[in-house]
């Protein structure tokens, strides 16, 4: 009874040991996964900063003031409300100021004369503007924050087609006043490239609408700005080309004189990339 009892004793010790064992190892893997699960979702701590906003040469003491056309979406509209703006640039300017440690207050300007308010009306334009040598010689430009394509638009059930904007010839078209939609048109006009009936509006939403009535057969805009019209009437209108041989990119415009802001945009513009702020607003104003 002894020898048996001894034996049973052995045998449970074992069996103990090798379960003790078992689970070890499974917690061990479960704590590996958990760690990385941890290490791949986690986004980077938002830094802290220690501005002088003595060094801005600010408009409004305690105040980003910032220059925009609301009437441009996604980056800048009105909400329901029709007070309150809303948007891409919008939601940017907001996470800047609040880093800067300033308010921020929004002017609605027309955009083919928004630059000759820079330094006296406001103290940045934030307003889809496109990085570009010109506008570099006038004023500071910051890092860029969204890549953009020059897009052809037609309404849903046209049979036109385009291989390049050159296609525009012979056509009807609506573009924005003082974009770069408007210098390269003109520039294809200039040299006689292309020939075209042109209506240049000052707000986007009247291209659209002329298109919409059948005014013209085209718009040429943005490819940010028609992917959005697109995703509110899928069935309404369509992208016929866009120009990826040549990016654009958006920055903020900033007074040459006003180099300590810069600096310090530039900084938060980096470190927004970073923490992954962009991609957020991505996916908030864009979809998928």
């Amino acid at each position: 009874m002894k020898k048996i009892l001894t034996l049973t004793l052995a045998a449970l010790l074992v069996l103990m040991t090798l379960t003790a064992c078992g689970g070890k190892k499974e917690t061990s893997d479960d704590s590996k996964k958990n760690d990385s699960v941890t290490e791949s979702t986690q986004k980077p701590e938002e830094k802290t900063y220690d501005f002088d906003t003595a060094e801005f040469s600010l408009l409004n003491e305690g105040v980003l003031t910032v220059g925009c056309e609301i009437g441009y979406p996604p980056f800048e509209q009105y909400a329901s409300d029709g007070k309150t703006p809303v948007g891409f640039d919008i939601d940017m300017a907001n996470e800047i100021a609040d880093r800067l440690g300033l308010k921020v207050e929004f002017i609605n300007t027309k955009f083919d004369t928004i630059f000759e308010g820079l330094g006296k009306n406001y103290d940045v334009v934030i307003s889809g503007i496109t990085i570009n040598k010109e506008r570099a010689e006038k004023m500071i430009l910051s890092e860029p924050y969204i890549d953009n394509y020059q897009a052809i638009v037609v309404k849903a059930d046209s049979k036109l087609t385009a291989k390049s904007l050159n296609d525009i010839n012979g056509h009807s078209i609506a573009f924005q006043k003082g974009t770069t939609t408007d210098e390269i048109i003109a520039e294809l006009t200039k040299t006689g490239t292309v020939k075209c009936t042109s209506a240049a509006n000052e707000k986007i939403l009247t291209c659209f609408q002329q298109l919409s009535q059948g005014e013209v057969e085209m718009v040429v805009c943005d490819s940010t700005v028609a992917s959005v019209q697109l995703a509110k009437d899928p069935g309404k209108y369509k992208i016929i080309f866009q120009d990826e041989e040549n990016p654009e990119q958006f920055g903020i415009a900033i007074p040459k004189t006003n180099t300590k802001l810069a600096d310090a945009i530039n900084t938060l513009i980096k470190d927004l990339k970073e923490e992954g702020f962009f991609e957020e607003l991505n996916k908030d104003w864009f979809g998928k």
